[in-house]
């Protein structure tokens, strides 16, 4: 009986053995398939009526300063520490009878250079999609504003650290799924998140239904970005920032950057070494010659 029993065990535990790997591949897939589940959120400009409660929920939400001649006017807005996201309206340089109300804010690239530049690993690309800046961390180098092909991260003069659109990460915990303050506040439906598969499809969709005219910018711009904007016409045309289609190498980014500060500081010093020897050696020449 217990050679039997012995057997049995044996033969259980041989089972397990060889499920082993089969078990490790599928764990395997599994948290691949986690880690490409990103979020993404997409701005569409077909339905954006440019009442800027996006503008405002935003503010609200992150604690910046609401000013309430910004979120009434269609006076121009840039980006700034205080202005994570602004509403724009643009006339399109072929037709200027063709206006357009843009939400513009962090594109959250895929592989952002802001964050290859920063030499002090402040700021982060979250598995969810979201560029994240540690302003704890941050010294105001401003050279992610530099290496954003974007232009998007804002030096913030009073707290000395740069802010930008996080994506409202903190109100997207995996257990308590919510929206990004401006996708919620949004009434027309032009702001919508979900995963970024989801985004891609749905941004395609509302293409096709609109005869194909349309231009989605995100899918290539800086190799890909978690916000996907669907344009009217190409962003040449809207005088936007045409972002290269390559992905940034930001290994390279950072030591060009990092060398163009040493240069810079390299320079300045010598200048100052130049003046203080003339200085020096007038000084000189005028205790050596008294009147």
């Amino acid at each position: 009986m217990d050679k039997r029993a012995n057997r049995i065990d044996r033969r259980c535990f041989l089972k397990l053995l060889a499920g082993v790997p089969t078990f490790v591949a599928l764990r395997s897939v599994g948290i691949v398939y986690a880690e490409t589940r990103r979020y993404g959120k997409l701005v569409d400009l077909g339905r954006c009526i440019g009442c800027k409660r996006c503008m405002s929920a935003c503010k609200r939400w992150n604690g910046l300063i609401v000013e309430r001649d910004e979120l009434i006017t269609d006076r121009e807005t840039d980006l700034t520490a205080n202005n994570w996201t602004v509403v724009n309206l643009l006339f399109d340089s072929r037709n200027r009878t063709r206006k357009t109300y843009i939400h513009w804010a962090c594109q959250h690239c895929i592989k952002p250079a802001c964050a290859g530049a920063c030499p002090v690993t402040a700021i982060t690309k979250l598995p969810g999609g979201p560029v994240v800046i540690n302003e704890k961390k941050c010294i105001g180098c401003r050279y992610c504003f530099q290496a954003c092909p974007f232009k998007v991260p804002r030096f913030d003069f009073e707290k000395r650290v740069t802010r930008k659109c996080h994506m409202c990460y903190d109100r997207i915990p995996l257990l308590n799924y919510m929206k990004p303050a401006c996708v919620a506040a949004c009434p027309v439906g032009a702001l919508l998140f979900d995963y970024k598969d989801e985004i891609i499809r749905e941004a395609k969709r509302r293409v096709q239904r609109r005869g194909g005219s349309s231009y989605i910018m995100g899918l290539t711009e800086a190799g890909g970005t978690d916000m996907v904007t669907i344009l009217p016409t190409i962003p040449q045309d809207l005088g936007l920032v045409v972002a290269p289609e390559k992905v940034v190498n930001r290994n390279l980014d950072k030591i060009r950057i990092t060398a163009a500060g040493f240069m810079g500081a390299s320079f300045l010093t010598a200048l100052m070494y130049i003046y203080a020897t003339l200085t020096r050696d007038k000084q000189e020449s005028a205790h050596e010659d008294p009147d």
